[in-house]
């Protein structure tokens, strides 16, 4: 990791919040190149309207838990206060990791590791961007939010790797550009169900995780049309996994194994979308029969 750590990128924009220093402080911690709005992906910001362009990538999610609570008890200079300084070194502490801002999620972030063809070292980040985080904020930054009487906060993760579609969704004068998978949907669905100070990882990112540092986690499944879904997840051991980093060089072991072959993405000289997946080319039940309502 470069630059400072998580508490203290928390603790200087905290501390900086009343005084309005905090933008400044902000703009010298910068390290990537800004993109419109802060947010994004540099390597697809020119992407247009209705243009697909296959990538894979590591997504990361956190949530504080219990927000709405804390919105409830908490008035809302305090409120305002504790979340833009944990936004602000999440921020910071996201591009110190070589990781990118995709957007704010209301009460946490989503971000992104890789671009083009994701390699080992950017999964390598990732991890170390969740461990490290969620390790100064439930020290630290807790200890350092009631020092000063504010209150606690506990946080949830969620990460998977895989191939996406990288689109501009919505209008001309309104739009964002999006990676469309369910590698994405996923990492967010896993961290919003993560209990405090979990981070959960989805089954290809668990694949590369040495067995020493992932533990079972509840399945994500659904049925439909009498076929049943699942997606393994699983619970990355990021205390254990801090622990060894600091006390053997786990880097090269794990950056010598590949991240798992996934089927890529390609498209067609017409301009279609292939997975490039085998099997029946029979009827599909999430796609020639409707989702929702029907009879």
């Amino acid at each position: 990791m470069k630059g400072k750590s998580f508490s203290e990128l928390f603790k200087s924009a905290y501390n900086g919040y009343e005084h309005r220093d905090i933008v400044e402080f902000a703009e010298k911690q910068a390290i990537h190149k800004s993109l419109t709005g802060g947010l994004g992906h540099p390597e697809y910001e020119d992407i247009e309207l209705f243009e697909v362009v296959p990538g894979n990538l590591v997504v990361l999610f956190m949530d504080i838990r219990g927000f709405t609570k804390l919105s409830i008890a908490l008035d809302n200079e305090e409120l305002i206060r504790i979340l833009q300084s944990i936004t602000v070194a999440s921020i910071l502490s996201v591009r110190n990791f070589g990781g990118y801002i995709a957007e704010f999620t209301g009460d946490g972030i989503m971000a992104y590791f890789g671009g083009r063809q994701t390699a080992e070292d950017d999964a390598f980040n990732a991890l170390n961007a969740a461990a490290h985080m969620i390790k100064e904020i439930k020290g630290p930054v807790n200890a350092e939010l009631n020092g000063n009487g504010d209150e606690s906060v506990k946080v949830g993760m969620g990460l998977e790797f895989g191939n996406v579609l990288w689109t501009r969704l919505g209008l001309n004068n309104s739009n964002q550009v999006k990676p469309i998978s369910e590698v994405n949907f996923i990492s967010g669905k896993s961290s919003g169900q993560a209990k405090s100070w979990e981070i959960v990882v989805g089954q290809n990112l668990a694949e590369w995780i040495p067995d020493e540092f992932k533990d079972d986690y509840e399945t994500y499944s659904f049925q439909k049309n009498k076929e049943t879904y699942e997606y393994n997840r699983y619970l990355f051991k990021w205390e254990k996994y801090n622990t060894a980093k600091e006390a053997r060089n786990i880097e090269q072991a794990m950056k010598s194994k590949k991240l798992p072959a996934i089927k890529p993405i390609f498209m067609s000289s017409t301009g279609a979308i292939s997975t490039g997946k085998s099997g029946s080319t029979g009827p599909r039940p999430l796609k020639d029969k409707p989702f929702f309502g029907g009879k």
